[in-house]
């Protein structure tokens, strides 16, 4: 936290000039997003995505040192948003996934204690029974040897046996219904909160899958829609393409005065021009696979920028496939 804090501040102390212009909006809420997210659980739960969230902010905030108007820095900051946004929901889930292990080692253990204590009140009922049996065939023999009768007494004394037999059944059965009784209810209950972690623990995904996924269209602002993909060199969309779009889809048919410009925009693989070319067919893709949904084409106006605006290093596979992009632009 202290080392995130110092590089926020010497970026800022370095450029007075630059700070003397105030921040866009996407920097200062990628910077508070990304504070928030290292207070958090994901510092220790998911590094390498924090790291990522970090790297992001840093490009974001070397943009707006650069050019504190550059429109670009806008583009980079919201990307540091989204990654901090992301680093921390998924912190979030790793430490429900935690919880809901530590419910089922809590069950394991409170199943261990009931077979063992069921084991142990079986073992002082039975002898109990076996001290009463005793105790109630020695009484009936006295009895019999008062009463001086050898064959009253062989008979008393079966008959005391079995009655004493017949005790230590019913005390045994007894117990052993009592002991299925409070197994029975403990593993009830025991699956009763396991079933209510794990529907809470699926409810907060859920929740939090939406609250990633939902795009909001406000006017002058750019949205990148994350999961739109073409096959390769081509403007042909790619099923898994779907989803986004459909969201896309429904984020305009909520604001129907909307107006948007559809950019595509390419990594610098293959000649300049040719990814000109392929950006604006990609848009068009996208304007022509709304249009069938229903859209109107008046509302959308389509744009290649091809390689010219990155918003990450083409140096690596992740900043390309970061660069590779389609967007929203509010009018």
């Amino acid at each position: 936290m202290k080392q995130i804090t110092i590089v926020i501040l010497i970026a800022c102390a370095g450029l007075f000039t630059s700070c003397a212009t105030a921040p866009p909006a996407e920097l200062i809420n990628a910077r508070q997003a990304y504070q928030h997210a290292s207070m958090g659980q994901a510092a220790q739960l998911v590094p390498a995505e924090l790291h990522k969230a970090q790297e992001a902010l840093a490009i974001a905030e070397k943009s707006f040192k650069d050019d504190p108007k550059s429109y670009q820095t806008r583009d980079l900051a919201y990307v540091a948003d989204r990654k901090a946004k992301m680093a921390e929901a998924l912190a979030a889930t790793s430490a429900e996934n935690a919880t809901t292990a530590k419910a089922n080692k809590d069950y394991s253990a409170a199943q261990n204690d009931i077979v063992k204590n069921t084991k142990e009140d079986l073992a002082v009922a039975e002898r109990n029974a076996a001290v009463k049996s005793e105790q109630l065939a020695a009484e009936q023999k006295s009895r019999v040897a008062a009463e001086n009768s050898a064959a009253d007494a062989k008979v008393e004394a079966g008959l005391a046996k079995q009655t004493a037999d017949a005790e230590a059944l019913r005390i045994k059965g007894s117990t052993d219904a009592e002991a299925l009784r409070v197994k029975e209810a403990t593993d009830a209950e025991a699956r009763r909160v396991k079933d209510a972690a794990d529907l809470e623990a699926r409810r907060l995904a859920d929740q939090k899958e939406k609250d990633i996924n939902i795009i909001v269209l406000e006017r002058g602002k750019k949205v990148v829609l994350n999961g739109v993909n073409f096959d390769f060199n081509k403007a042909t969309l790619l099923d898994e393409s779907a989803s986004t779009l459909n969201r896309a889809y429904n984020a305009m048919i909520a604001n129907p005065d909307v107006h948007v410009v559809i950019t595509g925009h390419t990594d610098n693989v293959g000649s300049q021009k040719s990814n000109q070319v392929l950006s604006l067919k990609r848009a068009q893709a996208v304007k022509n696979w709304l249009v069938n949904k229903g859209i109107s084409s008046n509302r959308m106006r389509t744009v290649g920028r091809g390689q010219n605006e990155p918003i990450s290093s083409n140096d690596t596979a992740e900043g390309r496939a970061e660069n590779r992009r389609m967007e929203f632009y509010v009018q």
